[in-house]
């Protein structure tokens, strides 16, 4: 009888126990040392190991606990006793700040612009906030530099940000939705903020701060309040989400949010500090306050690491194997609910559970917008200019840009360079691009980072394009070239780290041809297994894309796994030139194209890396 590594030219190992699942993926909570007084909407400042945590209510106190990694100590008190107060989270413990919330109890709260700085063993305080409030976003990495956003005043939701140099408050620019008990991280440069209690009611906007601006990301899952975040840079957060939503932990990579394994206790108002591999839960309700604390540790280095595509023997007697962020194996379109204009080269963008589609053809030019929350598409107010073959990137349905395209109404045998942008409500006309095109391809996953590639032009002849120019939240501007001109080819990643898949190049013949963009060139790199054009493309950055559909008409969908692409299971319809998310080659959705003829049709893509058993032939 042959050997495995006879049939397979590979040996199989043998393992006792399966290993784990690495990195944040495979993080668990487990039971810390419980604080000496139990209290919530309290502030927080250090690590897993050596952590402060300070002030909260019931009463309203200045009662301050230092945690070593496994026991809590009492510790010098603040000046001021106050609750729903703030603090630079990611600093040293023995050097930071807690500053403004409120002192006194329902109903008898004032809310406080204090500012206290902790040098390890004495509370001294330091200038005073400009506006006080409460329960609002806190951020910094040293004592020297922090960051105040949001809250709540008594009477008004704010948006107000305030930068702390070490010495003074100095007001910056205002987030753009006002908010309270939401989770705020990181440093006074790369700060987030994340859900909270919003006008009319709970919200799931993700905001992230670049030390000038704020710009609006990826939703988060689901819409919360009472959200606790925890880490030192934007691009790498924990958060655990409020009552609402039970124990849910979620982790932000920057690009999306993904799920990870829940807290033990409910709780609504404890602190966090530490960060996404090593974590501290503190405090809070019910029952009426909470004295516990949980710790989060992702899988200790001694670990045996499942990796993806791993392949082993589990306990001697099955043969498991753990399957590629790409859902190998187990991974179907599923139908959706339909759009409510059948259209086919519109622009779509945004996630699965926050993602849009605008412009199209019907057959006859569209302006129509519709937004889709995962189970439900709802139109939105139009375009102001109707067009098609069009470009689209954006992080979610309420952040989105358009660009390119066609219309015979505005110019009848040549491309535009008309962009408008979406901010949820309103189209509004800005910047246009460099060079007018249509059938031009559209990534990006943040409203001031996108890339638009390739296209046909008219000067004077049709001419296929190599052209990439990068969008800022202002201004296109031409960066490097394709190395192979070409339209409707299938873009996904963001504007650092993006793919470009297939194509109509000169001559039309349809291309199978893969670039890789790094931020400043393209690079060729393995052809798809399908020569096609007008394919739906989503993915995170250039090591992971999906691409599905295209012409001719198909229903194929291949996986780029950063070096190769993997035929995947079959979209249920055939189509062509499809609205599609743009975040995430896990979860995405393919809504209108032509089949032909023209179609609302909605196919949803969940993808699953779980463990599982595998055989072989």
């Amino acid at each position: 009888m042959a050997t495995y590594k006879e049939i397979k030219g590979v040996t199989i190992q043998t393992l006792d126990s399966d290993p784990v699942v690495g990195g944040v993926a495979g993080g668990s909570w487990s039971s810390g040392g419980n604080l000496n007084e139990g209290r919530t909407r309290s502030a927080a400042s250090g690590t897993q190991t050596a952590t402060i945590f300070g002030g909260g209510t019931p009463p309203t106190t200045a009662d301050v606990e230092s945690y070593n990694g496994s026991s809590w100590t009492e510790i010098a008190e603040m000046n001021t006793a106050r609750a729903e107060l703030m603090s630079t989270g990611a600093a040293p413990y023995t050097a930071t700040i807690f500053f403004s919330g409120h002192t006194g109890t329902y109903p008898t709260q004032t809310i406080s612009t204090a500012n206290e700085y902790w040098n390890g063993s004495s509370w001294t305080e330091v200038a005073e906030v400009n506006a006080g409030r409460r329960s609002g976003g806190g951020a910094g990495t040293a004592y020297t530099a922090g960051l105040f956003f949001g809250g709540y005043t008594g009477s008004t939701l704010v948006t107000s940000t305030e930068s702390w140099n070490g010495s003074s408050w100095t007001e910056v620019n205002d987030m753009n939705t006002a908010r309270y008990f939401f989770g705020g991280a990181g440093s006074s440069t790369s700060a987030i903020a994340v859900n909270g209690e919003a006008s009319p009611g709970q919200t799931n906007k993700t905001e992230e701060w670049d030390g000038s601006s704020w710009t609006e990301v990826a939703n988060s899952p689901t819409s919360t309040n009472y959200v606790n975040a925890t880490g030192s840079a934007n691009s790498d957060v924990l958060s655990m989400f409020g009552p609402s939503t039970g124990t849910g932990t979620f982790h932000w990579d920057g690009a999306s949010w993904t799920e990870v394994a829940e807290y033990a206790t409910g709780r609504g108002g404890g602190t966090a500090t530490g960060s996404s591999s090593a974590a501290l839960l503190s405090g809070g309700n019910p029952a009426p306050v909470n004295a516990s604390t949980e710790e989060w540790a992702t899988a200790p280095v001694t670990s045996a690491i499942l990796t993806e595509g791993s392949v082993f023997l589990s306990g001697g007697t099955t043969l498991k194997g753990f399957g590629k962020a790409s859902g190998i194996p187990a991974t179907t379109w599923a139908s959706g609910p339909s759009m409510n204009t059948a259209r086919s080269n519109g622009g779509g963008w945004g996630e699965q559970t926050s993602g849009a589609v605008a412009a199209g053809v019907t057959p006859s030019r569209t302006a129509a917008t519709e937004e889709f929350d995962g189970s439900s598409w709802t139109e939105v107010n139009d375009l102001n200019s109707a067009r098609a073959y069009v470009g689209a990137a954006g992080a979610n349905a309420e952040a989105g840009l358009l660009f390119g395209g066609s219309s015979p109404a505005i110019s009848p045998t040549s491309g535009l360079g008309l962009t408008e942008s979406w901010d949820g409500s309103t189209w509004t006309e800005v910047n246009d691009l460099n060079s007018n095109r249509r059938e031009i391809g559209g990534t990006g996953q943040v409203y001031t980072a996108v890339l638009a590639v390739g296209g046909q032009g008219v000067s004077p002849t049709t001419t296929y394009r190599a052209f990439t120019e990068s969008w800022d939240g202002t201004n296109w501007t031409e960066v490097g070239d394709l190395n192979s001109s070409g339209s409707e080819i299938a873009c996904s990643g963001s504007a650092t780290s993006a793919i470009a898949a297939g194509g109509e190049s000169p001559g039309g013949p349809r291309a199978n041809k893969t670039e890789s963009w790094d931020g400043t060139s393209w690079t060729e790199i393995a052809e798809l297994n399908t020569s096609r054009q007008g394919c739906g493309a989503t993915g995170s950055d250039n090591k992971s894309s999906l691409v599905f559909g295209g012409y001719p008409v198909t229903a194929k969908t291949e996986f780029w796994n950063g070096s190769s692409w993997t035929e995947l299971n079959d979209l249920a319809t055939g189509r062509q030139a499809i609205g599609d998310s743009s975040i995430g080659a896990v979860a995405a959705f393919a809504g209108g194209g032509n089949t032909p003829p023209y179609t609302a049709d909605t196919e949803l893509w969940t993808a699953d890396s779980a463990l599982a058993d595998i055989s072989f032939d």
